[in-house]
């Protein structure tokens, strides 16, 4: 067949359909050698095969690697003690906040901690890094997560504790990783550059240098190095820790990029009891599941928009034509280029998309249903040729989709109601739907240039600093955008975004089964097919103890959760939080009617709200103040945070 033809046929191929490109390309089979360099046809580089070490029937050790940038001193510790009371993740790291970072402390200063968490299992069902600091958005405990492989690369490399960063480079730099090689090295020529063109140049500097295409790579885009409180961390081009400015942080450390290759065996406790789980997972859970696969996390947006739990027009309606151009069918049939999945995972459901058409170009990106909830209705911008354009210019150059919506939406109604000007804004006409407009102005907020260095502060810091009354549109409670979820549509949404101490996230951030999953680092979107094949509390511990060797039982994985929600909510407590004052929506949610697309009428009552949520805090153990339980804190060994705790809101 002429090279010719199958370029034709390439060109008519449809990408969700795999079996037709497989038919043209002549597969090879690869012969896997143990301890053999392996070398890649294309490039022509050398690579190890990664493998699993065998079982060793021994309680596994964590290590944790940290860096201080000023001084360059790099430290190995053993962390295996805290793991097993905390988990990885989000609740070490929450505990690497409480101790390492001083009370009220600028979150862009030295003093800061960044930490990149693995768990106990990251790698074998999904691959999560979850990312810890204080936040510069809302000034108070942060974490994000980011997908794919950089987590498991960390453990690979022996750092299954995560990595610690502290201090503040004196240049613009990045860390070098190959095994237990660490390095701090210059990225002077990698500063100014996008998330895609950096990552891109560090991958082809490293190819060079060591014969190596294999380095995962983590970058910050020109609004983490300009400070954006809503700046976020990237990873293999649409991976992204983008909330709550941990970009802000690692760009406030002169850190531009961190650059890992490990190529170390992984040893686990029970590696046959592991293998069965997984393969039956994985058997029962693609069948289970199969949608996730083919439309990705776009799947509910279209029914979100028919149940009036997404918003639109930075909250002010219920429901616009505008809503039907963003179905899960038209994103498939359209633009979808292929699945991707992340390290070991069944669902394979990241669903990268494309469009080619003038006047945009070329441009890709993984629409997720937070991105399209925050870029579509929310500013009245239709279908997806825009979303994917837009997603991808906000991605190249390290901002939070979600967060930066949330903050043009409501520049947008300032605007439409006459708070700020055409002058305030850089003779900027910003008006509904103005896709030009929307891009100039979220690349000055990314350049912090003009209006752009207000509206960099977010949604906490920024209204108070305009004032003229355009405090009462920023659609937050603590500082974090509510965008994507419209809370009118369901009590149980509502409460949800507010319990969650360091922010408005995602409605489930704040349950026991998300936070599990943060601590372990596994994807928690897989939480419903692990219930269905396993119970959730029968494969934690279960998968627990074959990984580790940890002999835990029911109560003790419990007690792990608990910890890991009560530093968390500690955290912030220090910091100034006051669950019934702060877990709170705009008044905007109670005291405006919305109507969805069939006339019915949507709104809050204030007092069903507020018992709503004294229930989700008994629920989640607290107090029906929102505060940990001192017995609770004592039985676990937090008393520790007792006195902190009391100094900001006295005997409780």
């Amino acid at each position: 067949m002429s090279k010719f033809v199958l370029i034709m046929l390439s060109s008519l191929w449809r990408p969700n359909s795999p079996s037709t490109w497989r038919g043209f390309i002549p597969m090879t089979k690869r012969v896997i050698w143990p301890n053999v360099s392996i070398r890649c046809r294309k490039t022509g580089c050398s690579y190890h095969q990664k493998r699993f070490g065998g079982s060793d029937m021994v309680a596994k050790r964590f290590t944790m690697l940290e860096i201080n940038l000023t001084t360059g001193e790099k430290r190995e510790h053993d962390i295996t003690e805290d793991m097993r009371k905390y988990l990885g993740g989000r609740g070490l790291g929450a505990k690497l906040m409480w101790e390492r970072v001083p009370v009220e402390v600028d979150p862009l200063s030295p003093d800061n901690i960044l930490y990149f968490g693995v768990g106990p299992v990251t790698g074998l069902i999904g691959s999560v890094v979850n990312v810890s600091a204080k936040s510069p958005l809302t000034l108070r405990g942060g974490t994000s997560n980011m997908n794919g492989h950089f987590g498991m690369e960390m453990v690979y490399a022996g750092y299954n504790g995560g990595i610690l960063i502290t201090g503040r480079a004196p240049k613009p730099s990045y860390i070098y990783i190959k095994d237990k090689t660490v390095e701090i090295r210059d990225a002077t020529h990698l500063w100014g550059k996008k998330n895609v063109a950096a990552q891109q140049a560090l991958r082809e500097e490293l190819r060079r240098e060591l014969d190596d295409q294999n380095f995962r790579v983590a970058t910050i885009g020109p609004a983490g190095e300009h400070l954006v409180r809503n700046a976020g961390i990237s990873h293999d081009f649409y991976h992204h820790a983008a909330r709550l400015g941990m970009g802000a942080v690692m760009g406030s450390k002169n850190l531009k990029a961190i650059a890992i290759r490990g190529t170390g065996p992984v040893s686990y406790h029970d590696e046959p009891k592991l293998f069965e789980m997984i393969t039956r997972f994985y058997r029962e859970a693609r069948l289970k599941k199969a949608q996730d696969r083919r439309w990705g996390h776009n799947i509910s947006i279209a029914r979100r928009y028919y149940a009036t739990t997404e918003g639109v027009k930075n909250k002010q309606l219920g429901w616009d034509p505008i809503c039907d151009k963003t179905n899960s069918l038209i994103l498939e049939q359209q633009y979808k280029v292929w699945n991707d999945g992340c390290n070991f995972c069944a669902s394979g459901c990241k669903v990268p998309s494309l469009r080619r058409d003038p006047p945009l170009g070329p441009t890709t990106a993984e629409l997720r249903h937070d991105n399209v909830g925050g870029w579509n209705a929310n500013v009245m911008l239709p279908g997806f040729d825009v979303q994917v354009y837009l997603s991808s210019f906000v991605d190249e150059l390290g901002l939070d989709n979600e967060d930066v919506s949330g903050v043009v939406a409501w520049m947008m109604e300032c605007y439409e109601r006459g708070l700020v000007t055409k002058e305030d804004l850089d003779g900027i006409d910003l008006t509904w739907g103005n896709l030009p407009a929307i891009c100039k102005i979220v690349k000055k907020i990314a350049y912090r240039e003009g209006i752009g260095d207000v509206l960099a502060e977010g949604l906490k810091l920024a209204p108070p600093k305009i004032g003229r009354g355009t405090e009462k549109y920023a659609m937050t409670g603590k500082g974090v955008a509510i965008t994507s979820y419209e809370p009118r549509g369901s009590m149980q949404d509502a409460v949800d975004l507010v319990v969650v101490p360091v922010g408005e996230l995602h409605g489930a951030r704040g349950s026991e089964r998300w936070m599990a999953c943060d601590g372990l680092t596994i994807c928690a979107f897989l939480i419903r097919q692990l219930n269905e094949v396993f119970g959730w509390d029968n494969f934690a511990v279960e998968f627990l103890r074959a990984a580790t060797g940890w002999d835990i039982t029911h109560e003790e994985w419990k007690d792990m959760v608990r910890r890991l929600r009560f530093m968390e909510r500690c955290n912030c407590i220090r910091e100034g939080l006051v669950p019934e004052r702060d877990d709170i929506l705009p008044d905007r949610f109670f005291e405006e009617t919305i109507y969805n697309k069939y006339g019915q009428p949507k709104v809050l009552k204030r007092e069903e709200f507020l018992e709503f949520r004294k229930k989700t805090y008994l629920s989640y153990e607290l107090t029906p103040q929102g505060i940990p339980p001192k017995e609770s804190l004592e039985r676990l060994g937090m008393a520790f945070v007792i006195p902190e705790l009391e100094k900001r809101i006295g005997k409780w």
